[in-house]
């Protein structure tokens, strides 16, 4: 499996296509839209609905012995670790409690702000001064636009 994952140039089809008969084979539904997104239903509203990044599956359910027997049919069938609730997926932070779930990215802006020098900046709502009219100095030195570039870049 290694070597299909990692080695091949046709190594994403493959692993997408043997954890793809896995779900399917699990009676779950690929959803038509998202296809690393599959759902499960059963009998009185019990759902499961799994998706997968690269080789990073995530999962979330509303009952907890659907739950705990498709953990044990993954492990059964693929060699993984449980690491717990999600905290943090593809550079979003991950925040599960009773009030539901919630979605950041503090931590990646105060990283990028320190990245720029900018961690003493001014916070302001608006990034422009309204009213105000831009005129270009003459008397001023030019600023390389890469760092401008880079800071957007990141922002996007």
């Amino acid at each position: 499996m290694k070597k299909d994952l990692y080695g091949l140039r046709q190594a994403p089809r493959a692993w997408y296509n043997k954890i793809e008969s896995y779900f399917v084979h699990e009676n779950f539904m690929k959803c038509s839209h998202e296809h690393t997104l599959f759902v499960k239903n059963e009998s009185r509203g019990k759902m499961l609905i799994a998706s997968v990044y690269v080789d990073h599956p995530a999962y979330t359910r509303n009952d907890v012995t659907m739950f705990e027997s498709f953990k044990h049919s993954m492990k059964g069938r693929f060699a993984m670790t449980d690491i717990g609730k999600m905290r943090y997926f593809l550079g979003v932070e991950v925040k599960q409690d009773d009030q539901g779930i919630f979605f950041s990215q503090s931590k990646y802006a105060t990283e990028l702000l320190t990245r720029f020098g900018m961690e003493k900046c001014n916070m302001v709502c608006s990034p422009i001064v309204t009213g105000r009219k831009l005129v270009k100095d003459e008397n001023r030195k030019v600023v390389d636009a890469t760092k401008y570039k880079q800071m957007v870049g990141c922002l996007m």
